[in-house]
């Protein structure tokens, strides 16, 4: 039960995905440098590369979703049931290796990147939290404790660098 044409797609779509994420992966490692350095108009651009990958690989799913499903039609299984025992069984031995080649190097790409991506996840919130630190020093800066109102209310006075209402 061989079907070599929609197994042979199926790995250059698999091929295709990897070579994207790999894409990703380039820039998940330079997003962190752009991070330390805090250049932020250089994470723009990256951000929109990203986007466009992301895009791409979307594209690539629904793909490898429809060739999945013509597998599942073949071999009267469903798709959820489509497991590698059964594209085994379906794929021809060329196909096999290849396969199995292309599906290890996609499951290590994609476990570093998504380490690399909790490393920028962690980058980015540790800037926010310092521009966030930042701007509560400069907006708070100088309250000084005043004498009691006649309702009882602590006045304070303040002096800002920032006013908080611009």
């Amino acid at each position: 039960m061989k079907e070599e044409s929609i197994g042979f797609a199926l790995i250059e779509n698999l091929k295709n995905q990897l070579q994207a994420y790999k894409e990703l992966t380039d820039l998940a490692e330079e997003k962190s440098n752009i991070l330390v350095k805090g250049n932020i108009e250089l994470l723009e651009d990256i951000t929109e590369v990203e986007q466009m990958l992301i895009l791409k690989l979307g594209k690539l799913e629904k793909e490898r979703f429809a060739l999945m499903n013509q597998i599942a039609e073949k071999t009267g299984k469903n798709v959820s049931e489509i497991k590698n025992n059964i594209l085994r069984d379906f794929l021809s031995s060329e196909e096999i290796g290849a396969f199995s080649a292309v599906s290890d190097e996609l499951k290590t790409v994609l476990l570093y990147l998504s380490e690399k991506n909790e490393t920028n996840e962690k980058l980015i919130r540790n800037t926010l939290d310092y521009i966030d630190f930042s701007i509560k020093l400069l907006t708070d800066a100088g309250e000084v404790p005043t004498n009691y109102s006649s309702e009882g209310t602590n006045n304070k006075e303040a002096f800002h660098f920032i006013d908080k209402k611009a």
